[in-house]
């Protein structure tokens, strides 16, 4: 059963136990796409939500209430970006959101 969760934990979790995969976040408006978070070696090294990607996702983010989060372990992104902050960076700026997701 899913549980509520502050989002940046979740991520933070990921990173402490060095995961290797993809999260899929869905936002709670109608939309069919996903936020997707690609960690390696628990370093997030790709976002993507629709057309946008790293970045310009993070600067939409906030837009946004999250919904459920679904980890794929194992999963790759065939792009790394090098434009995303380093994940510590990233983790402090989601927490000060205060976003929560579901996640079992």
């Amino acid at each position: 059963m899913a549980v509520l969760k502050v989002f940046a934990d979740v991520l933070q979790d990921f990173h402490e136990k060095k995961k290797n995969g993809a999260l899929y976040v869905s936002v709670a408006v109608a939309s069919e796409n996903l936020i997707r978070f690609y960690f390696r070696d628990g370093e997030i090294y790709h976002l993507s939500y629709g057309a946008t990607a790293d970045r310009e996702c993070l600067d939409i983010l906030d837009c946004y209430d999250l919904d459920k989060a679904v980890y794929f372990d194992g999963m790759k992104s065939a792009v790394a970006s090098s434009t995303l902050p380093r994940t510590r960076d990233l983790i402090s700026a989601i927490r000060r959101t205060g976003k929560n997701v579901f996640i079992d």
